[in-house]
């Protein structure tokens, strides 16, 4: 079932939070406002979300999802950080940004399979913050963008009707953005610019 919650991109209602937290819970997907797109997110278990996100936008089963952490603390159950790699995330998170680090032996192998990395992500939107502070666990990520167009979906007017046939919750609080996020590469010391986004680098 689709379901639509319009929320306060501010100051969203609590009530509405907590409906959707329960859909995603109970296996469904959401749809979320971040700082930088409207992403697609599943909790780590939910497998049959997982395949219809991947058939919405056609996607292999190789697809490389984010994580979407509350904090840096339950960041590093799933990726590894050094002194330097901590520092820079304390500096730039929460932020439109995500950073490649080494992945622990927590991260789901089911979704993940025997990747050794891991794309963090923090976004800066009080949606997105309340969501995570609801269901306690970190949520996989990609892009809302359909297979025909080669920019993210922004305008909840839109892409609502797009999505009437996946189970899923769509947290509308306005227009998006359309610049993904400023990806670095932390796996080899030095941070890389993997692609330039919305996060200014240097930070």
């Amino acid at each position: 079932m689709f379901e639509r919650l319009r929320l306060h991109p501010d100051r969203p209602q609590a009530r509405l939070i907590s409906k959707a937290a329960e859909r995603l819970v109970a296996g469904a997907a959401a749809v979320l406002p971040t700082d930088a797109t409207y992403v697609l997110v599943t909790l780590p278990a939910a497998a049959d979300a997982q395949a219809a996100i991947r058939q919405l936008r056609r996607l292999d089963e190789r697809h490389w999802w984010s994580l979407i952490c509350r904090d840096l603390s339950q960041a590093a159950h799933f990726a590894r950080m050094d002194n330097v790699a901590h520092r820079l995330l304390r500096r730039c998170l929460p932020g439109p940004y995500t950073f490649i680090l080494p992945a622990t032996s927590r991260l789901p192998r089911r979704v993940f399979g025997k990747r050794r990395d891991v794309g963090i992500r923090m976004p800066d939107h009080a949606v997105c913050r309340a969501l995570l502070e609801a269901v306690d666990e970190p949520l996989l990520a990609t892009t809302l963008r359909f297979p025909d167009e080669e920019e993210a979906a922004m305008d909840p007017d839109a892409f609502a009707p797009r999505l009437k046939g996946l189970d899923a919750v769509l947290l509308d609080a306005g227009w998006g953005g359309m610049t993904p996020t400023t990806v670095l590469d932390l796996c080899g010391g030095e941070p890389e610019l993997v692609r330039p986004g919305l996060g200014p680098w240097p930070a």
